[in-house]
């Protein structure tokens, strides 16, 4: 198998698309070379198990380290990171309890994961389901031509001059769903589950506008107007309340994070630089990569906080990362990406939770490892999760 067979494989893997016996094969890298050995390691097995596990996938792919394997060897570790994540969070929670928790399993429903679906809403209202849509060009318009892809991307590309600017698009992703678009301007869009983002079907040369609401991760494409000045790329997002907000760059990567459930907008900075600014009181601030900002309905200013960057975007890379999280939020993010309602009883569970899991596993696995805490348990009723102390 050559490096770049692998690495499509292990991108598959990462997002869900593998067929049963391409899962099977790339379990089979890191799994076999443990199938003999206990699950209960101490710190000295545990070290010895990655190392047998990147033996097994590089000897398997035949695949030499060096430099220019760099971006290989980081989807291999994407691939390991699922299966040794497990033991590390289990030990270390087993030392902190000192028994290790009854959880019942295999009795509940098992809800699998979301995948790419969308709905593309046209300039002239008509609607296009990309998820039952073919490959191949689905809509022209404006001199644009609109390509869904095996890939389950969204492109644009440019096929003739039109002067007509006017034209919105809108694409939606549904709970469960998530989607990849490749904008006009060259700009690549990740839309989360439960996620909008409006814009035009071509850019002008004076400013390029777009409206999101949810959750979404750019790159954004440098454009230079005919004078060879840079042309900003805005991304607004209006949720009322004291929530509205819109953020300028001129090429740049960046997640935001503004659902109307959750307490406040997050803008998380990769690459570049960012303005943001605060609509309802005009309060603005620049990020700088490592920075997140915050604008809520309780504060009239935007504050700014260092953050990791990369697990604000990992959600990008196909794994809920939580990192000192209320149980809501994580039960927000569950909810939209298995799409299933959250039903709390008993009394509010005021923790904090930490781990990082697979969004391609099933809910039923994700809520296993949050039981292991001891803090919280889950009854799977139909499509309705039932959160109790």
């Amino acid at each position: 198998m050559s490096k770049q067979e692998v690495e499509k494989l292990l991108e598959k893997y990462r997002s869900g698309l593998c067929t049963e016996a391409e899962k099977a094969l790339v379990e089979s890298w890191h799994l076999k070379a443990l199938s003999n050995r206990d699950s209960d390691l101490n710190h000295a097995e545990l070290i010895d198990a990655r190392k047998q596990i990147w033996t097994a996938i590089q000897d398997e792919t035949a695949i030499n380290s060096g430099i220019k394997n760099r971006l290989w060897l980081k989807l291999a570790a994407a691939a390991m990171v699922l299966f040794f994540i497990g033991f590390v969070i289990k030990r270390q929670l087993y030392d902190n309890i000192g028994t290790k928790p009854e959880i019942t399993k295999n009795q509940d429903p098992i809800i699998r994961p979301g995948g790419n679906k969308a709905t593309l809403t046209l300039a002239d209202g008509s609607k296009i389901s990309l998820t039952d849509a073919s490959n191949g060009v689905i809509a022209k318009q404006a001199g644009i031509n609109i390509t869904k892809t095996k890939n389950g991307e969204l492109i644009y590309t440019v096929a003739s001059v039109s002067n007509n600017r006017n034209l919105y698009n809108t694409i939606e992703t549904p709970r469960g769903g998530q989607y990849q678009i490749n904008l006009p301007d060259g700009t690549r869009v990740w839309l989360n589950a439960e996620s909008s983002l409006k814009y035009p079907a071509a850019f002008n040369e004076a400013a390029r506008l777009v409206e999101l609401k949810g959750e979404a991760y750019f790159e954004v494409a440098k454009q230079l107007d005919k004078n060879g000045a840079r042309v900003p790329f805005k991304v607004k997002t209006e949720l009322g309340n004291g929530r509205d907000q819109e953020l300028a760059v001129l090429g740049t990567h960046f997640n935001i994070n503004a659902y109307a459930n959750e307490p406040s907008n997050k803008t998380t900075l990769l690459e570049g630089s960012v303005q943001i600014k605060n609509l309802q009181t005009n309060a603005a601030a620049l990020l700088k990569p490592g920075q997140q900002s915050v604008i809520s309905s309780s504060s009239s200013l935007v504050l700014i906080q260092n953050v990791d960057a990369e697990e604000s975007v990992a959600w990008k890379d196909g794994f809920f990362s939580f990192n000192e999280e209320n149980l809501q939020t994580i039960m927000n993010k569950i909810a939209r990406w298995y799409d299933v309602e959250i039903d709390y009883r008993g009394n509010r569970i005021n923790k904090v939770f930490g781990g990082r899991i697979s969004r391609f596993n099933s809910v039923n696995e994700v809520l296993d490892m949050l039981q292991t805490t001891g803090a919280v348990h889950f009854k799977i009723d139909g499509r309705r999760i039932l959160v109790m102390p």
